[in-house]
């Protein structure tokens, strides 16, 4: 049993591996494919909530953009801080989730939702009312890069995206630790029947606070591995936009699918490169596009690789 689940944590992570090293061939750059990956991190994240915990979440913009400034600020004033600037973010990411976790894992339904939803605009509004600190709508500018010991090999733009996809593996790697853990089993079973979980012995509310940590920690991460991308940190990036374009990959990708959350990012990336060059109103076609998603295909594109998956083992072995 241990070798078959090692076998299968390492063909996942050479999934992954593949997903990032063809990114750039689908995207024809280095930097869109890095936006690509950087989402793919943060629809894994939220899926962490959506998919297994069973949180519909508003706030995830939030931890993004927290990831964003933390990683200018801590930039600005310690260039040479490098990597342990990335941990920084993920504990700001984290330290945010709690706070708001406090506030919100209590309540079910409709009002959790509308607490995440009001704590997002709340820190949208906090961004804009301190310019000192983040920049107000300009954002903090120039921030810079922390070297990877590329740059003199494959080029500073090449080097940055190696950075993205080392990130990318571990992030979405150790995700699929967490929903195979015990944890993850736990928080199945607060899915599936919150009050029979809490019967059981679980304390509910410790499991859903921890998810939601998880999920801010590394959704700060994608924010700022963004954020060193476009060597900014606009207020864009913790606008409640933020939120609805990284639920929606998650929800392309399919809930319970931390792979399929690479293919959502990809798919939401495309449309809006694509379609956007022909018709200013392209978001009205992904509307369509994410209605025929819940209504067609629930387990999202995630959900339709693994049936063609499962469909082309079986039938190789029908002919074995």
């Amino acid at each position: 049993m241990l070798e078959k689940i090692k076998h299968s944590s390492g063909l996942f992570c050479l999934a992954l591996a593949a997903f990032a090293l063809a990114m750039p061939l689908v995207m024809g750059s280095t930097a869109t494919a890095g936006v690509v990956l950087v989402f793919a991190i943060a629809a894994a994240a939220c899926n962490l909530l959506l998919g297994y915990a069973g949180l519909l979440s508003f706030a995830q913009g939030s931890f993004f953009g927290v990831g964003s400034y933390a990683i200018g600020m801590v930039l600005k004033a310690a260039p040479d801080a490098g990597m342990a600037a990335l941990l920084v973010c993920i504990v700001a990411g984290m330290a945010v989730a709690l706070a708001i976790g406090m506030l919100s894992i209590r309540q079910r339904g409709i009002y959790f939702v509308m607490i995440t939803l009001a704590m997002a605009q709340l820190a949208y509004f906090a961004a804009l009312s301190f310019p000192q600190l983040t920049g107000g709508e300009n954002g903090l500018l120039d921030i810079p890069r922390p070297a990877t010991g590329l740059e003199g090999i494959v080029g500073e733009g090449a080097g940055q995206y190696a950075l993205i996809a080392v990130a990318f593996v571990l992030a979405i790697a150790f995700l699929r630790l967490v929903v195979r853990s015990p944890f993850g089993r736990a928080l199945d079973a607060v899915r599936e029947n919150e009050v029979r979980a809490q019967t059981a012995g679980y304390d509910v509310q410790k499991l859903k606070l921890l998810a939601f940590c998880l999920s801010g920690g590394i959704t700060a991460l994608a924010g700022a591995l963004y954020a060193l991308q476009l060597r900014s940190a606009p207020l864009s990036n913790i606008d409640l936009m933020t939120s609805e374009t990284i639920l929606i990959m998650a929800i392309l990708g399919g809930r319970r699918s931390l792979l399929g959350a690479a293919f959502g990012a990809l798919a939401m990336t495309l449309m809006a490169e694509q379609l956007s060059q022909w018709w200013p109103r392209w978001q009205m076609i992904v509307g369509f596009v994410l209605i025929a998603v819940v209504l067609f295909a629930p387990r999202g594109l995630g959900g339709a690789w693994a049936h063609w998956r499962n469909r082309r083992s079986a039938h190789a072995g029908d002919h074995a």
